[in-house]
């Protein structure tokens, strides 16, 4: 028996951790003590674990994981890599509560949004074929202002589309982009627009990098539109609004 052997108990209080917990990281190996007894099933640590216990005790508090706790402390090559994505996923949740906190005071001051009663089904979503995502969302930001926004928050990865109303509302419709290894990716798409002025927007679709299809005409019986074809391949019909 080591003299400086230090009790659970005592042990905790000097890390911080619950005996609870000790217990619990001896299960599953994060924290070893130096000597169980045989008969009475105690367990004994020495002082020189106590930084090891302060380590794993601040990266838990942070919401790190049991196992990339053990990457940090064990595997000093790997420890960067997954710190810096664990912070992303305690990023992606702030903005998720934040958009949480956001619905709640709006429900809060306005009450709850007035949805029109369910009629059938009918379409709240387009998804486009593209090469890259980021230069897509580019295009379609430049070319016509749309709003790019998180659609889904996971705790690996947020997802994004371009956000048109609210869900729940009559108004709501999204437009998603995916690349080709997308589960159900299908063909270039066709999509339309309604625009302000017509001939204005065709012409910034152009510059945005569109290449034109049909230019601005009128048509009987329909609104006066045009046609682009976005960088993707995929097909955009502009109507005069």
């Amino acid at each position: 028996m080591d003299t400086d052997e230090i009790s659970i108990g005592r042990f905790g209080r000097l890390c911080g951790l619950s005996v609870h917990t000790l217990r619990h990281y001896d299960d599953v190996g994060l924290l070893t003590p130096a000597r169980v007894d045989a008969a009475t099933g105690y367990r004994y640590y020495l002082p020189d674990q106590l930084e090891r216990a302060r380590h794993i005790r601040s990266l838990r508090w942070t919401d790190l994981s049991v196992e990339d706790t053990r990457t940090v402390l064990d595997d000093p090559s790997r420890a960067d890599a997954v710190l810096a994505a664990h912070r992303d996923r305690l990023g992606r949740e702030r903005a998720r509560l934040s958009a949480s906190l956001g619905d709640t005071e709006r429900f809060a001051d306005d009450g709850l949004p007035a949805t029109a009663p369910a009629t059938g089904a009918r379409p709240v979503q387009v998804k486009l074929l593209v090469a890259d995502l980021d230069a897509a969302a580019a295009f379609y930001i430049d070319a016509f202002g749309f709003g790019y926004e998180v659609t889904q928050r996971t705790a690996d990865e947020d997802f994004s589309g371009f956000v048109f109303g609210r869900y729940g509302e009559s108004d709501f419709f999204l437009v998603h982009l995916q690349t080709a290894d997308y589960p159900g990716a299908a063909g270039p798409a066709t999509i339309g627009v309604l625009v302000d002025d017509l001939d204005v927007a065709h012409r910034r679709a152009l510059d945005a990098g569109a290449t034109e299809v049909l230019g601005p005409h009128d048509t009987t019986g329909m609104p006066r539109s045009s046609a682009v074809r976005d960088p993707d391949a995929n097909v955009v019909w502009l109507y005069q609004g």
